[in-house]
């Protein structure tokens, strides 16, 4: 039985030592900002590191991966992380954790089970946070990352940082206990039962607890400095027709709202998910968290769930969210750059690759339901829609309005967004390939083309035509107005 999760070298591509797992290092010292200098001249120092822990989805697993294209952004973001961050004086250690997704067993009967029961999902938390756990020392920075339910995974481990802060490895044994009290308390109506759960968390969740006070010894204002996630889905996210039980029967998680805890929180959302059981679950911000300065951004971007957190063989769009992503957090963690650039192999311009037809295969039969559109101005959510959204063949309907009524709401490319973009490496021309995999999604995205075409057809409807009486018989008549006849001749040029 292999593992689900590694440790990942962040050693420059082609090193001799990169499938080695990176040593536990010796702590290193970084220097503080110069105002806190001694009179000697001497830089105080203070000893931390940062730990990245990597949730990756649904049956998504880097580990056993032949090709690049498989690879989801989460293990891309893991794999192009730096061992340490040279930028200060000296050298801030990053060790990274990359974690499998639910469903990665290699039994394909397991496989399914686990993927349509999310029965695994609890370990994974666990897991998660015991290496968290296992690894802290009070001043370190933490840092989460998930795609699907793997960012579920990575925002329940948040959560759990900001109830009971980060236990140390003697506390570890009462995680058990700590979870199934957690689960209770949410899931539950009863006072009674409540108040039991609450008696079990009170020794660790109150504010002079030993893991509270660890994970606040540094003095900072934040325990958890980042949570970076591509499309949250629920605890399960898979059509309940294939499901055994349902989310709110395995966990008692309030997810939406995010931690006051958490300095930053970073959220890509899909547009053209329409699974009902794959509704996203978007950040909520607190007074608190916006008293603290708290930073919360929530992007939409053309595409269905994998086309905002990877695993198709044409990525252009997933690698447009990872470049977001990647620019929102270059100035707090080490990337190689670099080895970014060497993953993106588009087969389209920059924001043009048609997104994929959510409802394929298994997914066929899924419950549909639109997203709702992200709200203007919202001071709770602070949603934006992504500039690369405009450069799509055919846009939904709404969301080319809603551009239209509230520029505001559309995001302003960061520096190194901008040099991806102006380095796209599109060829014109270029070969599709080979294989059933290839095929399939071409399918895919032909259907999902389809469907947006008819949905602006339908939206089309109203515009072009206006109801007048026919002069002879009274009977209600179509009569194209001047704005309809813009509107279809640029639903011409799409193709009918």
């Amino acid at each position: 039985m292999r593992s689900d999760t590694e440790f990942l070298s962040t050693a420059p591509l082609g090193s001799p030592k990169e499938s080695d797992p990176p040593p536990l290092e010796a702590r290193r010292s970084a220097t503080l900002p110069v105002d806190a200098v001694e009179q000697t001249g001497a830089p105080k120092t203070t000893s931390y590191k940062r730990i990245i822990v990597c949730c990756d989805g649904t049956w998504q697993d880097g580990i056993v991966k032949k090709h690049r294209w498989q690879y989801s952004n989460v293990l891309k973001l893991a794999r192009c992380l730096n061992h340490e961050d040279t930028r200060h004086d000296p050298p801030i250690p990053q060790i990274v954790f990359y974690q499998s997704g639910v469903g990665t067993e290699t039994n394909t009967a397991a496989t399914w089970l686990e993927g349509a029961t999310g029965e695994t999902l609890g370990d994974k938390v666990q897991d998660a946070y015991a290496f968290i756990s296992q690894n802290f020392q009070p001043g370190d920075e933490v840092f989460c990352f998930g795609f699907s339910r793997g960012a579920y995974t990575a925002r329940m481990v948040a959560a759990f940082v900001g109830e009971i802060g980060i236990l140390d490895k003697s506390q570890m044994d009462h995680f058990a206990d700590i979870f199934v009290a957690f689960q209770k308390r949410g899931k539950t109506d009863d006072p009674q039962v409540k108040a039991e759960c609450q008696k079990i968390l009170a020794p660790f969740n109150a504010g002079n607890s030993k893991g509270i006070v660890r994970a606040n010894a540094a003095g900072r204002l934040f325990s958890l400095k980042c949570v970076g996630v591509f499309d949250t889905v629920g605890a399960l996210g898979l059509p309940k027709e294939l499901t055994m039980m349902t989310a709110q029967s395995i966990f008692g998680f309030n997810d939406t709202l995010l931690g006051p805890h958490i300095e930053r929180a970073l959220h890509a959302l899909a547009l053209n998910e329409t699974r009902a059981d794959f509704n996203c679950t978007k950040f909520q911000q607190t007074p608190e968290g916006q008293s603290k300065g708290q930073i919360l951004r929530q992007c939409w971007f053309a595409g269905s769930h994998s086309d905002i957190g990877g695993g198709w063989e044409y990525h252009d769009l997933s690698d447009v969210t990872l470049s977001w992503m990647a620019a929102n957090i270059d100035d707090i963690l080490s990337l190689d750059l670099e080895y970014l650039n060497t993953l993106f192999n588009p087969n389209s311009p920059w924001g043009a690759q048609l997104p994929h037809n959510p409802k394929t295969g298994v997914f066929t039969l899924a419950e549909t339901l639109n997203r709702e559109l992200p709200k203007p101005n919202d001071l709770i959510t602070h949603e934006t829609i992504h500039p690369s959204v405009r450069r799509q063949k055919v846009m939904i309907p709404a969301v080319e309005q809603l551009l239209k009524d509230h520029p505001e709401i559309e995001w302003k490319l960061l520096p190194f967004e901008e040099a991806v973009e102006k380095t796209w490496p599109f060829i014109p021309g270029r070969n599709v390939p080979a294989g059933q995999e290839a095929t399939d999604e071409v399918e895919a995205q032909t259907s999902e083309e389809k469907t947006l075409k008819s949905m602006a057809k339908t939206a089309l409807e109203p515009v072009h035509k206006t109801t007048t009486l026919h002069e002879e018989g009274g009977r209600p008549v179509n009569v194209r107005s001047t704005s309809g006849s813009w509107l279809r001749a640029l639903l011409g040029r799409t193709g009918k």
